[in-house]
Parts: C-alpha cells; sequence; structure tokens
C-alpha cells in the first residue's frame, strides 16, 4: 500500500507488486554458486537454516533474516547483481501482479515520485525499479 509525502510516495513492493519472501532469492543465490565445492557447502549450510530459521524467526525476524543473508558471504557483488537480475527475469518479472503496477504507473503519471520499499535485496529491487521506472538505473548506496 502506498503512503504519500507532499512530494514522494513510498510503495512497498511485497504485497502490491509481489510475493516475494526472504528465503526464496537466497536459495536461487546459493544455488547457482560459481564452484561446484561452494554449491554443496552452500545448499548444506541453506538446509541446515531451514531447520533453525523458524526458531531464530520467532525470537527476532530481523536477526533471522540477517543469519539468512550470511549464506551469501563471500560471493562477489557483480556476482550477486548478476544473479539479481536473472532472478528478476525468470521469476519475479512474469510474477509482478498486474493491478499494482498499473496503480504505480496512474501514480507516476500523476507525477509522484516513486520509492520502492521493500526487504528484498537490492540485487532484486534494482533491475525492479528498472522495469517500472521508478528508479535511477545505477544507484549506488552512499
Amino acid at each position: 500500500m502506498p503512503v504519500s509525502t507532499a512530494e514522494t510516495t513510498f510503495w512497498r513492493v511485497e504485497g502490491s507488486l509481489l510475493n516475494l519472501s526472504a528465503v526464496q532469492p537466497v536459495g536461487y543465490f546459493t544455488w547457482r554458486a560459481q564452484s561446484f565445492s561452494e554449491r554443496w557447502i552452500r545448499r548444506g549450510a541453506l538446509a541446515l537454516s531451514a531447520l533453525i530459521r523458524p526458531l531464530l524467526y520467532s525470537i527476532d525476524r530481523i536477526f533471522a533474516t540477517r543469519f539468512l543473508h550470511t549464506l551469501l558471504r563471500g560471493i562477489s557483488q557483480d556476482r550477486l547483481d548478476l544473479l539479481g537480475e536473472e532472478f528478476f527475469e525468470y521469476k519475479l518479472k512474469p510474477r509482478l501482479k498486474p493491478r499494482g503496477v498499473a496503480k504505480l504507473k496512474e501514480a507516476q503519471a500523476r507525477g509522484e515520485k516513486i520509492v520502492l520499499v521493500s526487504q528484498g535485496l537490492d540485487h532484486l529491487m534494482k533491475p525492479l525499479a528498472r522495469e517500472l521506472g521508478s528508479g535511477p538505473a545505477d544507484s549506488q548506496p552512499p
């Protein structure tokens, strides 16, 4: 659901544009690690985290998500960007909610500045922002 300020609309991605969990992209990234041994180590760690994560999630959701993202440590930025583009094109783009996209396009047509808000990794949100025309193509964090 969008939240507006004087000039900017903050648009929540989860729910309005996509059904996206934190586990899905991490699983995709770990299954596509570069080396064979790295792939199996990350797959095993993902399986182990599947056992631990529900407990962690019940205690602290933010920590559980950060714990999940530790599986991506050691993967280079450019590799994560490449996998994020791939995941967006093949998995997320076909599942964009047409109604949500239409509402976002209407807001853009009214001249509203859209800021996408998501729990998702920036490796996924950058291609989404480019697709929707609601963000700079090469935005970098400060």
